[in-house]
């Protein structure tokens, strides 16, 4: 072989040896590109569960403040619920169909509360559900749910887990 042909060689050689880095970097970076998109995927679920535990959080306390607003329905136990009532009244604006004109009693504005916080629930979570419940301090007098005594609010829901779902409930016990 002459020196020419050695020197072409060589150059050859280079030239694959270079496409053969290129192909590798390639693959690199594809492997990086793939390792990016399963954390954002992995982001953005996790974004969803914390958005649903805040918005059951904010339903929770939501109804907690309505409770503590009208000890007398309280009391009355009217607050304790397991499903949605059928209010045929409105105490948000024009206060129609109530038993006095004008004006919700109490009774009337627990169970308007309750028919929007479900509704609230339903629309916000997934499969949404919520109970409240009263463990009456003192049984010996006429009132359901004695002022001070444990009102408990649960709120469930759905959540996306693995390949499933994944039944999530929020609690919080409140003495109005």
């Amino acid at each position: 072989m002459n020196k020419k042909t050695t020197d072409n060689l060589a150059m050859f050689r280079g030239r694959g040896f270079t496409l053969i880095e290129v192909l590798i970097t390639v693959f690199v970076m594809a492997l990086g590109m793939l390792g990016f998109a399963a954390l954002q995927t992995q982001g953005i679920k996790f974004n969803r569960t914390a958005d649903l535990r805040t918005q059951a959080t904010q339903l929770t306390y939501n109804i907690s403040d309505r409770i503590r607003a009208n000890v007398t329905a309280a009391v009355n136990g009217t607050y304790v619920a397991s499903s949605q009532p059928s209010p045929a009244y409105d105490c948000s604006s024009s206060f129609s169909g109530t038993a006095t004109v004008n004006v919700c009693s109490p009774t009337e504005m627990a169970n308007a509360d309750l028919d929007i916080w479900y509704d609230s629930l339903t629309t916000a979570l997934p499969s949404g559900t919520g109970s409240i419940s009263c463990a009456d301090s003192d049984a010996t007098d006429a009132d359901p749910c004695t002022r001070g005594s444990l009102h408990s609010i649960q709120v469930q829901w759905q959540e996306a887990e693995g390949t499933g779902f994944a039944s999530q409930t929020f609690s919080l016990n409140i003495q109005p």
